[in-house]
């Protein structure tokens, strides 16, 4: 009887043990009762960033924005950086006309750069007004002048009507040239047009111009 009991338990401890070990087995293969590990600040560094060339777009859309190719072009002592996409024509020997891209809102604008003869020392007031009512022809009449700031230095914006039509012209100077910037509409009506619908691409323009 003694020996049935004892054989008895015997058997009852080694299940027992056997059980104890599967679950300990278990447990550590299925990782219960374990803390993740914390990643360091050395592992998140490595961690792929977007890329910088590519702004993100904060549109109720969430796309990412595309870089826009840009162009630098100089003349006659001034240079400026536009969109690619722009066309630059050579117009005369010191002035230049720029188109936008035609998929472009402002495909119905133009930017016309010309430069002129300077002397420093002349009252710049005085010879924007020279020019401006250089054609005796043509009613002037002046709404307001102020200073637009360019990617190097200032320069002067005047706004008025010319025959009728509304006008905006600006002038940027250095020590031998004076530049004149017109936008304006080009195509059918573009005389019923104010030069407003072009302030985005002048906006642009002379936010890359260096003087």
């Amino acid at each position: 009887m003694k020996n049935k009991s004892r054989k008895f338990l015997f058997v009852w401890v080694l299940i027992t043990a056997v059980v104890a070990g599967g679950t300990f087995l278990l447990a550590e293969h299925l990782g219960w009762g374990t803390t993740p590990a914390v990643q360091s600040d050395a592992d998140a560094g490595s961690v792929a960033q977007p890329d910088a060339d590519i702004q993100a777009d904060n549109s109720s859309s969430g796309a990412a924005s595309v870089p826009v190719a840009m162009q630098t072009f100089s003349n006659d002592g001034y240079a400026f950086t536009v969109p690619a996409s722009w066309n630059i024509e050579r117009t005369a020997t010191d002035t230049i006309a720029l188109h936008s891209d035609a998929s472009s809102s402002d495909v119905a604008c133009k930017i016309e750069v010309s430069a002129f003869p300077f002397a420093s020392g002349i009252d710049t007031a005085d010879w924007i007004a020279h020019r401006i009512g250089a054609d005796p022809s043509l009613a002037v009449v002046e709404r307001s002048s102020e200073d637009v700031s360019f990617a190097s230095g200032t320069g002067v914006q005047w706004t008025g009507i010319v025959d009728d039509i509304p006008t905006t012209l600006v002038y940027a100077f250095n020590d031998s040239h004076a530049y004149e910037i017109a936008p304006s509409m080009v195509g059918d009506g573009a005389a019923a047009d104010t030069s407003a619908p072009c302030d985005a691409m002048l906006a642009t323009f002379i936010s890359g111009l260096t003087i």
